[in-house]
């Protein structure tokens, strides 16, 4: 039986009784390492700790070969993924996507210990990290799951992968997780014009009168299946644009996106021409896009 339980090692205790008196032992399940191991550990003979002065009996060497596949045997864990396949939505070319958590855990007997490996069978699919360690009955473990696609193209979509799971003492090694990759191609930015100019009228004295908005027209003019996301920033942080909505979004392929810009000149502002310089980006073929606001004070 079981006698220790810890994250790294499992202990059992066994013993055989002879004419010449008993001998008892510890075998150790070690997951430590990067491969499971199995030791025979803490012998005590019938003359008291063994020592190397002190030969083993046949029969004792034999009872502690068969302990360690009674541990192996008895004992062994079982592998339970959670979630059992997996699903991308990657950008060509973008490079490492976000990652998702699985969850490995030991469904074996109370006693098992399972250590695991996970293995991908493309370059393009990782895991991380790629061993799982001292999970007891009923305890899990994780890995993170990612894809890199740098080298991706949309054309070849939906990539499929396999990633194994591994475990050396487990009864249902290996475990499989599908993972089906689709690349979507990539969006292009476009705005309906560059320019936008308001022009109002400075008052005799008091507050500007209010000033209509104006819209833009944002597209992605990418391939249906692309997506946009995008953001817009002030490259200069001028006070008298006040508003520009919304300031970032998706946009499907083929799809426009209106942006309201308002402008409200403050108190006391002279006659003039004042610019102020929206950029648009997104992960695209054009990567931004900018269109410059001018405030025109007569």
């Amino acid at each position: 039986m079981p006698i220790a339980s810890v994250l790294r090692y499992q202990d059992y205790q066994f013993q055989v009784s002879l004419t010449s008196g008993q001998w008892k032992w510890t075998t150790r399940v070690d997951v430590s390492g990067s491969q499971v191991a199995t030791h025979i550990r803490d012998v005590i003979s019938p003359f008291g700790l063994l020592r190397d002065s002190i030969p083993i009996p046949g029969e004792v060497a034999q009872a502690m070969a068969d302990s360690i596949s009674q541990v192996v045997n008895t004992y062994a864990p079982s592998i339970l993924l959670s979630p059992s396949a997996l699903t991308f939505v990657v950008d060509e070319g973008r490079g490492v996507s976000s990652a998702t958590q699985v969850h490995v855990t030991n469904n074996g007997i109370l006693g098992s210990l399972l250590s695991a490996q996970v293995t991908s069978n493309v370059s393009y699919v990782a895991a991380t990290p790629a061993n799982i360690g001292g999970l007891v009955s009923n305890a899990s473990g994780s890995f993170d799951v990612s894809v890199n696609s740098t080298e991706l193209v949309a054309s070849a979509s939906p990539y499929a992968a396999v990633l194994k799971v591994q475990g050396a003492t487990a009864v249902n090694t290996p475990q499989e997780i599908p993972v089906i990759v689709t690349v979507r191609p990539k969006a292009t930015i476009v705005t309906s014009i560059t320019n936008v100019t308001f022009t109002v009228t400075a008052p005799l004295n008091g507050r500007f009168p209010p000033v209509p908005s104006q819209i833009v027209g944002l597209t992605n003019t990418g391939p249906t299946a692309s997506l946009l996301s995008y953001q817009v920033r002030r490259l200069v942080g001028a006070p008298w644009l006040v508003g520009v909505s919304p300031v970032y979004g998706t946009i499907e392929g083929g799809a426009t996106q209106p942006l309201t810009i308002l402008v409200s000149p403050p108190d006391g502002a002279l006659p003039g021409l004042y610019t102020e310089t929206l950029r648009i980006s997104g992960y695209s073929t054009n990567i931004a896009t900018d269109v410059v606001v001018t405030l025109h004070i007569t």
